[in-house]
């Protein structure tokens, strides 16, 4: 088999299509490209072909990676489940977690603040924030500490019993007191 051409794609100019007796076989991003010293008219067997088949799913894969950590800030445990879901190994999984931490994607505390942030923001108890973040595999001090920057919960509570008093479903007491303690507030 030879390679008979590499051409830059249209659509993602960062990666080349490669063609193998004159048709399209797989496509490497452009640093792949130059890692693996593939050009045209370079003799290859089987055993290559299969090895820039597996880095060209890898390099599309780990791209697809890095644009759904970019969505939102994800935790550890979420990050794993993902790649574990795109059934990659577990070595390469511990490879690319800390490869994404090192480039700043991936940081748990980050994640934590975010999170805490978005659910004090739609008046969720502390209670019920702790057990979505544990859930998520953010330990336990790291949860304390966030809590400890972000105050307390009183003007939370305060604007939710607010907005549940307007409805008329909780305009009894003790209705609206067994609404918050089913939601995690003391």
């Amino acid at each position: 088999m030879k390679i008979t051409k590499i051409s830059q794609q249209i659509k993602n100019p960062e990666r080349a299509n490669v063609f193998v007796d004159g048709k399209y076989t797989f496509s490497l991003d452009l640093n792949q490209v130059l890692e693996t010293k593939i050009k045209a008219n370079l003799e290859i067997d089987e055993s290559d072909l299969k090895r820039f088949q597996k880095l060209s799913i890898d390099g599309k894969l780990r791209i697809r990676a890095l644009e759904w950590l970019t969505i939102r800030p994800h935790s550890k445990k979420e990050l794993v489940d993902y790649l574990r879901r795109k059934k990659l190994e577990k070595e390469q999984i511990e490879l690319w977690v800390a490869d994404f931490q090192q480039m700043g994607y991936q940081n748990d505390e980050t994640f934590a603040k975010w999170w805490v942030d978005q659910r004090l923001n739609k008046q969720k108890s502390r209670r019920f924030i702790r057990q979505e973040l544990l859930s998520k595999g953010i330990n336990s001090e790291t949860i304390s500490e966030i809590f400890e920057m972000a105050g307390d919960e009183k003007e939370s509570l305060k604007q939710l019993i607010i907005k549940k008093r307007k409805l008329l479903k909780y305009q009894d007491d003790r209705k609206l007191i067994e609404y918050l303690l089913r939601q995690g507030f003391n």
